[in-house]
């Protein structure tokens, strides 16, 4: 099978007009190549609940047309046209409830096997929102992963900001790639072309309006393996994305707040939902599957295995051989395998903690610091 062809198919079915991403799928999923769709009969087409009327477009020329217009117009502006049944399309995307049948990507860093953190929150944030979401986002860039975000003015813009610092990030478009919205962050969105990659499902010259933007957040959550949310007041853009990723059963991540602040609003209801709190990059990667957690923990742990051990004594020396930094150990566990009163644990694993050489994690759950 020919890819560009392939793709140009694919293309063709997206852009036909009345077809829903239901549909599109639909017949992607019926004819397994989108150019057997093109192959088909109208009654074919009516068969799997295609109108007669989107059944004459799809085999039309005027179809076969659209796509080469857009296609040339894509390879003008350097954009790559990316089907689902690619290697380049990203797998995580493809498990949600109505993926894009195509993609459009524009960027010097795109790889879709790279795990993704998005990082979202208010377009009106606060400086300590905004010191957040960049440290946070340059902290877990560092360590491998890419953050992901949809470039408006704010906590995304911090986000990027501070991934292209110490690593990989990815734009999300609520447009085509030729229009970049807000203006004021068309020279960040260069800096995402060279240090990563500016995404959209949408068309090329399509307009950032408003209904598109929900339809953007899907595409955030759906690639990413967790949405971290930085500051969002009651009515945020940024809750939708959070209910796109449950409903695609992402991680969801909070960052706590001002309690005086509106915009802690966002972040309080989450955690008190059961989103993990976050006050560093170590709680967000003691989530992640554990293959990737593994590997950004790795040198870490390589490093501490290198250093002296802590000087403790007593019941802190005995708690602290059963703790590891790959895993999380419950209170219940430790007080089964130590043969010492409830008591003396409990004032171990404060010592411990008071010393930073531990962690207490949601769950009466304790790990080493890293």
């Amino acid at each position: 099978m020919n890819e560009e062809n392939r793709t140009k198919a694919a293309l063709r079915l997206f852009l036909v007009s009345g077809l829903g991403l239901r549909s599109a799928n639909t017949l992607m999923r019926h004819f397994k190549d989108p150019q057997a769709v093109f192959g088909s009969s109208r009654p074919e087409l009516e068969a799997l609940g295609i109108p007669p009327d989107v059944a004459d477009d799809v085999l039309s020329k005027k179809s076969a047309q659209r796509a080469e217009e857009e296609w040339t117009k894509t390879v003008e502006l350097g954009v790559d046209v990316v089907d689902i049944l690619s290697s380049a399309y990203p797998p995580l995307l493809r498990e949600i409830y109505d993926p894009p049948i195509v993609l459009y990507i524009r960027g010097k860093k795109w790889n879709p096997e790279l795990p993704q953190l998005a990082i979202v929150g208010t377009r009106r944030p606060t400086g300590y929102g905004i010191n957040c979401a960049e440290r946070l986002a340059e902290d877990l860039a560092a360590r491998g992963l890419a953050i992901t975000s949809g470039l408006a003015r704010g906590l995304d813009a911090a986000a990027h900001r501070g991934a292209l610092r110490a690593g990989i990030t990815y734009a999300v478009f609520g447009s085509g790639l030729d229009f970049v919205y807000p203006k004021e962050n068309r020279k960040l969105a260069d800096f995402v072309i060279e240090n990563g990659a500016i995404i959209s499902e949408f068309p090329l010259g399509t307009p950032p309006s408003p209904q598109n933007f929900p339809i953007r957040n899907r595409i955030i959550a759906g690639m990413s393996l967790g949405v971290t949310v930085v500051e969002a007041a009651e009515y945020s853009g940024s809750l939708i994305t959070v209910r796109l990723a449950l409903e695609s059963g992402r991680e969801i991540f909070a960052v706590p707040g001002n309690i005086t602040s509106a915009n802690s609003f966002g972040p309080h209801v989450l955690i008190r939902q059961g989103a993990k709190l976050v006050a560093g990059w170590q709680d967000v990667v003691e989530e992640l599957p554990h293959p990737i957690r593994e590997k950004i923990l790795a040198p870490l742990v390589a490093q501490m295995q290198a250093a002296p051990e802590p000087k403790l004594e007593g019941a802190e020396a005995r708690v602290w051989k059963l703790l590891s930094v790959q895993e999380a150990i419950s209170l219940d566990t430790l007080l089964a395998k130590l043969p010492l009163p409830t008591s003396e644990v409990y004032s171990a694993l404060l010592g411990l903690e008071i010393s930073e050489y531990v962690r207490q994690l949601p769950g009466k759950k304790y790990i080493r610091r890293l």
